[in-house]
């Protein structure tokens, strides 16, 4: 017997009061109808009827046996539940399949629901029939509502090589059931291999209140009934069906009905665009909410401002120690417009750089006696240069150590590539 897959145990257990194992629930698909004539009835369920039945599926309608609920005095008792749907091309037809489930182990009535999984799987088992309402039905000749109004046509007849049929537009889906002969040609059981083909098919949910998002490309359908008011549906479609699909159209529109169509499909296109944009901004902002957004430019412009604001302090600083390094060979607006292309960070450790330079190009600062001695050195008072005391014959004085950093540093740069910064010797 078929157990379901986890994605679909998990729709059932979203419908199942108690949630049921893979052992316990059995699975198949089948065909519920289509868009075509039914025969000898001259019957047509139009397409925006089928989307709005695909959705009802998927929220879930009951399995019968033989349309109890339509025998007065027969006991009705649902065997199973619809799960799951999907819309698909089947050659020119526009056909609605739907996926079941039902617990094994149970009987309801004299009926035991292994028995019916052992027929589906038998396949003795095999033709389904939908039970819907209508509240939409006219006349394919003329628009009217076929009953009840002023159409003068008969369905099955020809008018003008054209053949009249009853076009249902609306309604609700009520139950499918398991039957011995269908109405409608092909409805039934399909192949359990043909679930996970299906299952990539053409998806149809209802349209969300507040209309945020759209799938790319989706078009909306509206249908209006006294049961449910105004319900809006979006088909999510394959990309392998859409251009079929589209091409069928939807021939229950006229010329004005299909342009606003083309421009409501234009407008949702733009706006799932634009919707994608916003979710990378959101992404980009780390924000929940388009909401959020404003206040986190704002944020980020005052962060920004004040990054500038650093870059130009850490600039400024950078330069001045290149100066105190260098002197008048520091090219300081060379240096800045070359620092502005750089990140902060660059510029700190380089203004670092520049710092060491000047530190060993100037000293330290501090005392330059030696020990308790504050008095002159020896000569100073009779004109002849001083003695210094420091360098005991073989240290340099402050003037030679400038003069060999300033070297050291203007090598330095050349060596990296930064020769343009520094000013020609005059």
């Amino acid at each position: 017997m078929a157990k379901p897959t986890p994605e679909q145990l998990a729709k059932i257990n979203q419908l199942a009061r108690v949630p049921l194992t893979e052992d316990e629930a059995y699975v198949f698909p089948a065909k519920l109808v289509g868009d075509q004539i039914i025969p000898r009835r001259f019957y047509r369920l139009t397409p925006n009827f089928l989307r709005k039945m695909a959705v009802q599926a998927r929220e879930g309608v009951s399995l019968l046996l033989d349309h109890s609920w339509a025998n007065m005095g027969i006991m009705t008792i649902p065997l199973g539940r619809t799960f799951d749907s999907r819309l698909q091309m089947d050659g020119d037809e526009l056909a609605l399949y739907a996926d079941h489930y039902m617990k094994l182990g149970q009987e309801v009535g004299d009926i035991k629901i292994d028995q019916i999984a052992e027929g589906i799987d038998a396949g003795t088992i095999f033709d389904t029939s939908i039970g819907f309402t209508v509240t939409s039905q006219t006349c394919s000749i003329c628009g009217q509502e076929y009953f009840g109004g002023n159409c003068p046509h008969i369905r099955g007849r020809e008018y003008d090589s054209k053949l009249c049929t009853v076009d249902i537009n609306d309604g609700d889906l009520m139950e499918n059931s398991l039957v011995f002969d269908g109405a409608y040609p092909g409805a039934g059981v399909v192949g359990m291999s043909n679930t996970s083909e299906l299952q990539s098919t053409i998806k149809c949910e209802a349209l969300s209140e507040d209309a945020k998002s759209l799938p790319s490309g989706g078009r909306v359908f509206y249908s209006f009934s006294g049961k449910s008011g105004l319900d809006g549906f979006v088909i999510q479609q394959d990309k392998n069906n859409e251009v079929e699909i589209q091409a069928k159209g939807d021939d229950t529109m006229n010329e004005e009905q299909k342009a606003a169509l083309a421009a409501a499909q234009t407008q949702a296109t733009a706006l799932a665009a634009a919707n994608g944009v916003l979710g990378q901004i959101r992404a980009v902002l780390g924000v929940e909410s388009d909401a959020e957004i404003p206040a986190k430019l704002t944020a980020l412009s005052v962060q920004a401002a004040d990054g500038a604001m650093y870059k130009v302090k850490v600039t400024e600083q950078a330069c001045g120690a290149g100066v105190r390094a260098l002197g008048e060979a520091f090219n300081v607006e060379t240096m800045k417009t070359a620092l502005s292309h750089l990140p902060i960070s660059e510029i700190e450790k380089i203004g670092a750089t520049y710092e060491a330079q000047a530190q060993a190009a100037l000293g330290g600062g501090g005392r330059h006696t030696q020990g308790d001695d504050v008095n002159l050195p020896e000569g100073a008072l009779n004109g002849a240069p001083p003695a210094n005391s420091q360098n005991n014959g073989g240290e340099k004085t402050p003037e030679q150590l400038k003069a060999l950093a300033r070297e050291e540093a203007r090598a330095a740069l050349k060596n990296t590539g930064r020769g343009n910064l520094l000013k020609e010797d005059k």
